[in-house]
């Protein structure tokens, strides 16, 4: 006797056997305050105008920080049913081929910005998500957990026209950021590196290793955020701030897989984020300056326009690297 698959079940089989979006990342932390938006948000913009190819840019965060950053008004977040919260609520996961994607599609407002580079938006009301995921998997937590991953790795696949993903997450271990973690290509992690922000770093990596060795995402390496620079050595970083990369470094290094020690050779910082003024201010407006501030040297220091262009493009070489 044949069994007839339904639409959604056959899309469910094929996406069990497929590769994950070769272009997603995860960015993400343990700790808040670290910089993950920003580092989302000026990443989005350098990819897209670096690579000339289509950035899509998913805001999971509650706070809905980047979606503010890149130009929308907080009356207009969460006022439609086209935000991150109406495309992955457990109703949608199983009515995955009547899906519009494309819909929930939007052209980052900042009229500065490139114009292929797009976002999902974020809503108010994702913290309230989790608990609704919650109570979808009473008493089936694994299968429905599992469910709620292979969703969002099918909705991932589902944006194939997007060369690049960027995925915003909150700092903590709610269903979503899991999911989106685990359906990502690879993920990278931001700090401050201080005394008390580095030890995020560590618990995200060790939480990365819970994931099943299938479904791992890679490790692109870190990025640092707020650098306090000092005058006298070009890239140099205040006593407290080398310290406390040196700790994070060393406990990094401790626990890469074979392949990531190959592609992160000893090194697996991918660059640094100056503390200016210029991106705080950047984030903040409407509407967005040129970005002129970004080329402007102060002392011997690279700009932030040179920073961000180290960072773009070590993580389009590691990329590269991981898919040889």
């Amino acid at each position: 006797m044949s069994t007839v698959l339904s639409d959604d079940d056959a899309i469910k089989i094929k996406a069990m056997i497929a590769d994950k979006h070769p272009g997603s990342i995860c960015v993400a932390n343990y700790k808040g305050g670290v910089g993950k938006t920003t580092l989302v948000c000026l990443l989005g913009y350098y990819l897209a105008e670096r690579t000339n190819k289509k950035v899509l840019l998913f805001d999971i965060d509650p706070q809905c920080s980047l979606s503010l950053a890149v130009g929308f008004d907080p009356e207009e977040v969460s006022q439609t049913e086209l935000t991150i919260y109406n495309l992955v609520k457990p109703t949608k996961w199983a009515k995955i081929s009547k899906t519009k994607f494309e819909n929930y599609v939007f052209p980052v407002p900042d009229t500065l910005s490139p114009d292929n580079l797009f976002i999902i938006r974020g809503s108010f009301d994702v913290d309230e998500l989790d608990m609704e995921i919650a109570k979808s998997i009473v008493n089936e937590e694994k299968r429905r957990i599992d469910e709620l991953f292979l969703y969002c790795k099918q909705m991932l696949n589902a944006f194939d026209g997007y060369d690049y993903i960027l995925v915003d997450c909150p700092p903590n271990k709610m269903f979503l950021t899991q999911a989106m973690l685990r359906a990502c290509s690879f993920y990278l992690p931001v700090t401050i590196p201080d005394a008390i922000s580095v030890y995020g770093m560590p618990r995200l990596l060790r939480w990365v290793k819970q994931i099943p060795a299938s479904d791992r995402p890679r490790l692109l390496g870190y990025v640092l955020n707020a650098i306090n620079r000092t005058g006298g050595v070009p890239g140099g970083k205040v006593y407290s701030q080398q310290s406390a990369e040196s700790r994070l470094k060393n406990s990094i290094m401790k626990d890469l897989e074979k392949i990531e020690k190959e592609i992160l050779a000893d090194d697996p910082m991918i660059g640094v984020i100056p503390r200016l003024d210029a991106i705080a201010r950047f984030l903040s407006e409407q509407t967005k300056f040129s970005r002129f501030e970004f080329k402007r040297k102060t002392s011997n220091q690279p700009t932030i326009e040179e920073c961000l262009v180290t960072i773009t493009d070590n993580i389009i070489e590691r990329m590269r690297a991981y898919h040889a």
